[in-house]
């Protein structure tokens, strides 16, 4: 079982992680920013699992300093949680005798409330020693372990922008709506939530069941003048962004629409 964690940054994830063992009885050391420096002159318990919840710029000098100081973390699971970084970049810390691995959860943080963890899934990447220790944090997270395997340095970073593609690039399309039904004088509080719930249904539907994504609007129809008065009516100070998300949508619908009318839709907007 989960006795005790040292976590090293108290961000939204690591806050969030720390609120959520404490929850479940774990005792947690939260060392947060501001306090790393005083904690590496320490001798306290770091526990069973060093986790490292700070972001891929800070990585390297926070791991340096902790290699450097008087710690020993030898019978001590060393853990980043994140989602573009291999277990080796931990690899300074071996040499005070910690075995490495990175545990990313499958979510996007607004905040760090704990309830986020509630039933996601988390990519693990670990030894074989490791896995029954880390398979248990996540379960006591409230997580499903998902183990990475056959992963390289391009594979973590393209499974990283799978997850950048279904959070932060939504909100791209999200702040676009709230600026164009702002443009029109409608009340974005009463229209988009309701398209925006709707549409993240059908798409959680469509990936659990492979099934296509459910689409409309008049790029999906390949109707060439709606799309053409539609984007000659917004704000030209709107048009970037929508020219950006209209391209990647003409080119996931590419194969429903013949060539000609693909360049059509392409010319209107270009």
């Amino acid at each position: 079982m989960i006795r005790s964690v040292t976590i090293i940054g108290m961000g939204r994830v690591g806050g969030a992680i720390a609120t959520r063992l404490h929850e479940r009885g774990v005792t947690v050391h939260s060392v947060a920013r501001q306090d790393f420096q005083t904690w590496l002159t320490t001798h306290g318990s770091i526990g069973q699992m060093l986790i490292l919840a700070v972001g891929d710029a800070a990585m390297p000098g926070v791991v340096s300093a902790i290699a450097a100081s008087s710690h020993s973390l030898i019978d001590v699971v060393a853990l980043h949680v994140n989602g573009s970084l291999r277990p080796y970049v931990l690899h300074p810390l071996a040499s005070i005798g910690a075995t490495l691995a990175s545990a990313h959860p499958f979510q996007t943080f607004a905040t760090d409330d704990a309830s986020a963890l509630d039933g996601i899934g988390w990519g693990v990447e670990c030894t074989d020693e490791d896995w029954p220790l880390i398979d248990r944090f996540v379960h006591v997270t409230g997580g499903i372990p998902v183990r990475l395997t056959d992963m390289t340095d391009e594979r973590k970073r393209v499974y990283h922008a799978a997850a950048v593609a279904a959070s932060n690039f939504a909100y791209a399309a999200y702040e676009l709506g709230r600026r164009l039904a702002d443009e029109a004088g409608v009340p974005t509080d009463i229209m988009l939530p309701p398209i925006i719930e709707r549409t993240y249904r059908n798409a959680a539907n469509a990936l659990q069941t492979d099934a296509p994504f459910g689409m409309t609007g008049p790029i999906v129809r390949g109707d060439v003048e709606a799309l053409r008065k539609q984007y000659h009516a917004m704000p030209a100070s709107l048009r970037i962004t929508y020219r950006h998300l209209a391209l990647a949508l003409i080119d996931i619908v590419r194969a429903s629409h013949h060539d000609d009318i693909i360049a059509s839709m392409r010319r209107v907007i270009e």
